[in-house]
């Protein structure tokens, strides 16, 4: 191991990740129809497994380009954004 003095500031900063908690399940599995894991608790039953950090999409056009200050300006281009909220 380095020496502290030899070693990368970085590596300075590091300490002991805290122990986990331990699985509120035994085993999960991949449904094949719906393609979703499907918890399995210690009763051997499918639990629900909580909310995740799904996005709600939202999509909007927008308008760029000339806004008519000129003579025969051309039509302004229909952009669709997209922007994504969380749960």
């Amino acid at each position: 191991m380095l020496e502290d003095r030899n070693r990368p500031w970085g590596l300075t900063r590091l300490s002991p990740l805290p122990a986990a908690s331990p699985a509120f399940y035994e085993s999960v599995h991949l449904d094949p129809r719906s393609q979703r894991a499907v918890y399995v608790g210690p009763g051997g039953q499918p639990i629900e497994a909580g909310k995740h950090g799904t996005n709600k999409e939202t999509k909007k056009k927008e308008k760029t380009g000339s806004r008519g200050d000129g003579k025969d300006p051309a039509p302004p281009d229909e952009v669709e954004v997209t922007d994504y909220d969380n749960d």
